[in-house]
């Protein structure tokens, strides 16, 4: 209340002083010319930008966002965070942490949360349970992060060895689906290894123990297998272009078309951030994930962040703007994990992604 007060008054007193100096120009002196001198003019621009500096920044109120998140690769929203991007692009977020997906569907579920992000399982197991959300933004190509990896005392040199061995995954995630994946392309189910279903953050010890003899999992969780073991695939090599959505719900979004441009402008500024300078993300990638600056900056290197260009791009697997991209993409893991008995119910992508966000964006970009 008291800032709103303050650009009033900056207003009111602008106002009046660019009338008063008008005033005073329009009465004739002896001095008086046809042109007003220099400190008329300088107060007269002066009291412009004042005026308009205050009138933008009084209608530029901020506007409330619940953002879920959860610790592990994310460039783009840790750069955002971190630059403070969205308070910038005029909105006000509040910042709710989650450590795995389930609790993140019950905030969905009682409106607790407005935005989140998720691997495309997780994305897809909650729109199965029909959380109310649909996918807007993709922000990397996890596909490149996550994969399989092998004790290297396994004997295990190509996916077929993995018959009758322990392997970890975690249920309901992108590990799931790509083990799921890479066993069908070998001619295997799950009922021919002795699979078994843990927390991500249990993989790395179970694996260290030897209690397991493979995991399927991602980065960094991988990179903290990495001293036993060797990274047998990843899941782009299968031909699944897996990514990190972004999701928001219906509802919120339809009743704040204008937070929704401020997301995107955010997001923009964080891409060309991020392009120019990599070491803020890597710096909230060490603290958030508790690994070293190496394995964070490799992490990263692996990891493809989308462009506006490509998810504008019909052709792009990942697109925002044609059927065929990550509507599509979406589609084929939600039919996939049906057929698996992962879901129980039958997903239909087109309800579930929506690029007319981003596309409004695009038609009018904030400058």
């Amino acid at each position: 209340m008291n800032k709103q007060f303050a650009i009033f008054v900056n207003i009111v007193v602008a106002l009046t002083l660019l009338l008063t100096t008008s005033a005073c120009n329009s009465v004739p002196t002896a001095t008086t010319t046809s042109q007003p001198t220099d400190v008329s003019t300088q107060a007269i621009v002066a009291t412009d930008q004042l005026t308009a500096e205050a009138v933008a920044e009084a209608t530029l109120v901020p506007i409330p966002v619940r953002i879920a998140w959860q610790p592990y690769a994310s460039p783009i929203f840790y750069t955002i965070r971190e630059l403070k991007l969205f308070e910038k692009a005029g909105l006000a977020p509040e910042y709710v942490k989650f450590t795995a997906g389930p609790p993140e569907f019950a905030a969905f579920k009682s409106n607790s949360v407005d935005i989140g992000m998720f691997g495309t399982t997780g994305m897809v197991v909650g729109a199965s349970q029909d959380l109310g959300y649909e996918g807007f933004y993709i922000q990397t190509q996890s596909s490149y992060t996550d994969g399989l990896i092998v004790r290297n005392d396994s004997g295990v040199k190509k996916v077929e060895d993995l018959k009758g061995k322990k392997v970890g995954y975690t249920r309901g995630t992108s590990s799931h689906l790509g083990l799921l994946q890479a066993l069908e392309k070998s001619n295997m189910t799950m009922d021919d290894i002795q699979a078994v279903a843990l927390d991500v953050t249990a993989l790395p010890a179970a694996f260290a123990n030897k209690d397991i003899d493979a995991a399927y999992s991602w980065e960094p969780w991988l990179s903290k297998m990495g001293k036993d073991g060797t990274v047998l695939l990843r899941t782009h090599d299968i031909g699944t272009p897996t990514s990190d959505i972004w999701v928001v719900r219906k509802a919120w979004a339809k009743d704040n078309a204008e937070a929704m441009r401020r997301i995107f402008y955010a997001i923009s500024l964080a891409n060309q951030a991020y392009q120019t300078d990599r070491s803020i993300a890597v710096a909230a990638t060490m603290e958030n994930v508790g690994i070293d600056e190496t394995t964070a900056k490799k992490i990263l290197d692996m990891t493809p962040v989308t462009t506006f260009d490509q998810l504008a791009d019909p052709q792009f697997e990942l697109s925002l703007v044609s059927p065929t991209g990550a509507q599509s993409m979406v589609q084929a893991v939600a039919d996939f994990l049906f057929a698996q008995t992962v879901i129980n119910t039958k997903v239909d992508a087109s309800l579930y992604v929506n690029g007319s966000y981003f596309k409004d964006y695009l038609a009018k970009p904030i400058q």
